[in-house]
Parts: structure tokens; sequence; C-alpha cells
């Protein structure tokens, strides 16, 4: 008799003497029953490993297979041996997004409908807004565990709130092998804030921990730890879910300097030049159509021509520090892929790489404070921002819109905006098994962030919870996997006539078949709704309400029945934090 009938059978002798149990318990032996054959008939470990790796505020143009000047030749690689999905769709911000990546329902029902540092003070205590992954969803991480994957973690998490509540943390929630900083970021260097009045808290597995490696740039300690993860965790024949998660780009701009310096010159073009090269390049690549003129960008920033001498030269330093972030991080990932070559589990390993959302902030670093102006002037006093020695980690700097011109070309708004910019992030899915292709498989057709939970469930052969989770309920999965859209057996994973919608901060969007329904608030945008063709229109320049009344009026709709169903609450009230994160800034 092999394995696989004593685990069975085992699993028949806890059914059989569970029958006088309660109905939960019998549901949740049946639960485990379902997995612990699917895990048996997986043995052989045919299931491919699945690396989810995770970038932070990355711009639609921030790698080179997708038009970026920025060096990215491992994620080149990636895509030219996979798909590049250029019409992928996220949540705006940080953890809203994350929360539906790791469980493929909505940000409201998960718990995180809005992040706990811009919570309206009507949203407080409501279902919905705890600020933390709750127990109505149930993330990936535990449903691979259950079926038979080690599970593991090394970088940024922020699904815990401000107080790091328990059972929220990444090893309550699927993850067995852990080293994760709990919340929005930190400076790259050490484990010090990176805004005024902002903390940082290092966990490994459930043990507060000080930040390991002071002194090594974030993008090296995350996946030198994760390498060593890998290593303590293979060789049982489990396949392993691998969830690393950078902490570049986001703010501060901080990076080893001879990353930096192999930007000498390059940004001496300006942001608007860089955005025409970007653009110019994607359709190079395929992206767009060869005729396609370049969008007007919106909302506008100052022309580079019209800068002084000295805040060129600033902006250029800045530009420079966050292109050596990405090549660091894409150097990082070069690591993980080749340890996989090396051990011969590269060719069975499904790849992805994304961002949470689309840009970066869109204010300066100064505006970035839960504290008042007074502590707030003394924290960011203690930072050296002069040119020389942008990028170091005594610095402190970021880009405000004007930086998110470039890194979203060619779409229009930035982070915090439901503008394609904050929304729609690059993708790129090495798919398991060799690759004969010589170029990138371009997919064109929308997709969003929900859909990536049972994507990686398909893949897996993992059944998705359904309505209970190991006798309790949860909210079944909203997404759709993009198997068969990857595999060339569909067109599309969402009909023309499927309404896809989402809200932060009231910013408000409806995707369904080529057309686009938007509302932004000041001082982003005025506060109404928009319509606009999203396939001839990227850079949302032409708005048709006014032609198409019918169009708008039943995306409208859709999307009030979609506020309905997930519990949206508009924020109302004191909210001049909340509109601190969301305000334009040159």
């Amino acid at each position: 008799m092999n394995r696989s009938y004593y685990l069975l059978l085992l699993f028949i002798i806890g059914l059989t003497l569970s029958l006088t149990a309660t109905p939960s318990l019998i549901s949740t032996t049946r639960t485990q029953l379902a997995l612990a054959q699917q895990s048996a008939t997986d043995s052989s470990g045919k299931r491919p490993n699945i690396l989810v790796i995770m970038g932070d505020d990355l711009g639609f143009s921030d790698i080179g297979s997708f038009g970026s000047e920025i060096s990215t030749p491992n994620l080149d690689t990636l895509a030219k041996e996979g798909k590049v999905l250029t019409n992928y769709h996220t949540n705006p911000v940080c953890s809203p997004a994350r929360v539906s990546f790791l469980t493929g329902v909505d940000n409201h029902v998960g718990g995180i409908g809005t992040m706990y540092e811009n919570i309206a003070p009507n949203q407080v205590g409501k279902p919905g807004y705890e600020t933390y992954i709750n127990d109505k969803v149930v993330s990936v991480a535990e449903l691979l565990r259950d079926s038979g994957y080690h599970t593991l973690m090394s970088g940024k998490w922020h699904l815990s709130g401000e107080e790091a509540k328990n059972g929220t943390t990444p090893y309550d929630r699927g993850f067995e092998d852990v080293f994760v900083l709990l919340e929005s970021g930190a400076q790259h260097f050490n484990g010090d804030p990176y805004y005024a009045g902002g903390h940082s808290t290092f966990l490994n597995n459930l043990t507060k921990v000080p930040r390991p490696d002071n002194g090594t740039y974030s993008n090296d300690m995350y996946t030198n730890i994760m390498l060593d993860k890998i290593k303590s965790h293979q060789g049982d024949g489990k396949p392993l879910f691998i969830y690393l998660s950078f902490q570049a780009s986001h703010s501060p701009f901080q990076a080893p300097q001879e990353f930096i310096k192999k930007y000498d010159g390059v940004y001496n073009v300006g942001y608007d030049k860089i955005r025409e090269q970007r653009f110019e390049k994607q359709k190079q690549l395929g992206i767009w159509p060869q005729d396609m003129k370049l969008p007007n960008r919106l909302p506008q920033s100052p022309a580079w021509d019209s800068l002084t001498a000295d805040d060129k030269t600033f902006k250029v330093g800045v530009l420079q520090a966050h292109a050596g972030m990405i090549e660091n991080m894409d150097y990082n990932i070069g690591k993980v892929i080749q340890y996989l070559k090396d051990t011969g589990q590269y060719d069975n390993t499904l790849i992805m790489f994304t961002s949470d959302n689309g840009s970066s902030e869109p204010t300066e670093m100064k505006n970035l404070t839960s504290v008042g102006v007074e502590e707030a002037n003394k924290f960011y006093a203690g930072f050296n921002n002069t040119v020389p020695n942008i990028g170091n980690a005594n610095s402190l700097v970021n880009y405000a819109a004007w930086g998110a011109v470039a890194a979203v070309s060619p779409f229009s708004y930035f982070k915090t905006t439901q503008g394609e910019g904050g929304v729609r992030p690059p993708l790129v899915m090495k798919l398991p098994g060799a690759s004969n292709q010589t170029k990138p498989d371009i997919v064109s057709a929308f997709v969003q962030v929900n859909d990536m939970t049972p994507t990686f469930l398909d893949y897996a052969s993992v059944q998705s919870p359904g309505s209970t989770y190991k006798g309790h309920p949860v909210h079944a999965i909203m997404g759709k996997s993009l198997k068969p859209l990857l595999e060339g057996k569909v067109e599309r994973a969402h009909s023309t006539e499927e309404p896809v919608a989402q809200e932060m901060f009231n910013n408000t969007a409806v995707w369904m078949g080529d057309w686009k329904a938007e509302k932004n608030n000041p001082p982003s945008s005025d506060g109404k709704w928009h319509l606009f063709n999203i396939t001839a229109d990227i850079g949302e320049n032409s708005d048709l309400a006014s032609q198409h009344p019918e169009i708008l009026k039943n995306l409208m709709s859709q999307y009030e029945n979609f506020a309905k169903d997930v519990g949206v609450i508009v924020p109302s009230g004191n909210i001049e934090a909340f509109q601190t994160v969301g305000q334009a800034s040159d």
C-alpha cells in the first residue's frame, strides 16, 4: 500500500468517529478529507511552485517590458518567456489592493474599506472598515497551506491595521514561515519610520523583532531571508507558495549609490521626454498600435522646460533614486530565479510580478504626517536632501504628482485616484512548463485584482472555500481564474456585459467592456462622473458623458448596486488627514 492510501484511510476513520459530532464539526472534517485526498493525489510533486513577487507603487511603465529605460533584465526575461498583461486593474492604494489580491474578494468585504491611516470618523467601527484583514475572507495562503503547500513570506504585509490586531498577521493567515514589516513602509536601510508620526514593526512568525541587518538595503534583506526560507522548506516533496513582497519603489526613494549612479545623465531630458520615450517603446513592444498618438496627461503638471535649473537638478536626482530602487529590486529577483534554476525548480514554477497599485503618492514627503506641524518639521529637519545625498539612508525624498507623469505613461492620474495611472500597474506571468517563446505574449483582455487568488488556486488544483471555511461563514471568492485566458482557451475573463467596480476615498470607477465611468474628487478632479471609451481613449482625455448619457446612467446604476453589495460608506466628517494623502503637489 502506498502513502496516499494510508492518508485516505486515516481520514476515513476520523470521519467515521465524528459522525456523532456537531454539524459544523462534520462539515470541517469533510473539508479536511477533501483536502487530504487532493494532497495525496498530488504528492508526486507535479503541482507547480508559485512565486508571487509584489512591487510597491510602481507605475505602468516602470519596468523594461512595459517601456521603461530602467534596466530590469530579469523581469524582461520572465516577460519574454511568459505573458504580459497590459489591462490589469487593481485598487489605487496599498492595503486595500493587497487584501483583494490575497483573498479574491473586494476590499470592503475583506475589512479594508479604507486604510487605517486615512479612515474618516463615520467609518470607524463599521463592518468592512476594520482596517485589517477580517474573518469574512480566507487568504490564498491558508488554502494552499491546507492543501499541502509550504507557504513562505518575506517583506511588506500592511494588512494588520494600526494596532497589529491578533489573528491578522501573515502567520495567522496561512503563512507558515514569515518575516514581515507589518506597516505601510519604513526607511530602506533601517527600521525607522518614513513619515512623521509613523512607526514600523517587524515580525519573525509571531515574534516582534528588531529589523535585522540594519544598514542592509530592504530589497537585499527581504530576498536573502526568503532564499534562506526556501532552502529550509524544500526536499520533502511539497510544492512552495512564495510571497516576496518588496518595499520598492515606495517612498522614501532610497537605494545603493552604485545603482543610482547608473542613471547619471539619463533623466536630464526631463519627465515630459521620458513619458514620450516610454510610450514609443511600448509601441515597439506591441503594447499599443503603431499609429496611436500619445494622450494628453491629466492633471497637468508644469512643463519640464518651465522649471528652474535648480529644480530640474533636484528632480533629476529624485528620478535617479527611483530608478535605482527598481533596478536593485530586479537584481534581487534574479537571485531567486537563479536559485530556482540551479535547483531544477524553475520550469515547474508559476512566477508572477506586479505592483499593489500604480505610481507613488502624489504628495511630497513633508506632507506625509500623522502629527502636528512642529513635530513634523522637527522630524523632516533631521534629513539631508541635498542633491549629492539623494537616495542615501539619511535622505528622505519622493516625487509628487510630477513624477507620476513618466511612471504611468501613457495614462493619466496617479496613486489614490481611480484614473488608469493609479490602478493599472504592470503584470508579468511566467507559466509552469518550459517556454519556447522568443518574445512576450501580450494579453490585452481586462483583468482585475480579485482574479489573482482564484488563478493561483486553479494552477494549484485547489478548490475555493465556497461560503464556509473551518466551520464559519466566509464570503465567496469574487474574482475569476485567469488560467483559461493565459492558456489561450478563452479571449477574455470578464464578458463585455459584466460590470467591475471599485471605490476608495469616495473616488469611484466601474468598467464594462470598452466603457469606464469614473469619479475622482478634488484636488485631482472635479468630483463628477465622467465617461470614457477606455479602449480608444487610454489617457481619459475625452469625456463622452453628454454623448452617451444612457451608458453613463447604466454604469452609475451598476456602481450603486456594487456599493450596496459590498457596504461602501462614503467618508464624511473631519477628514483633513484623509485628504492629505490624496493631495496633488508639484
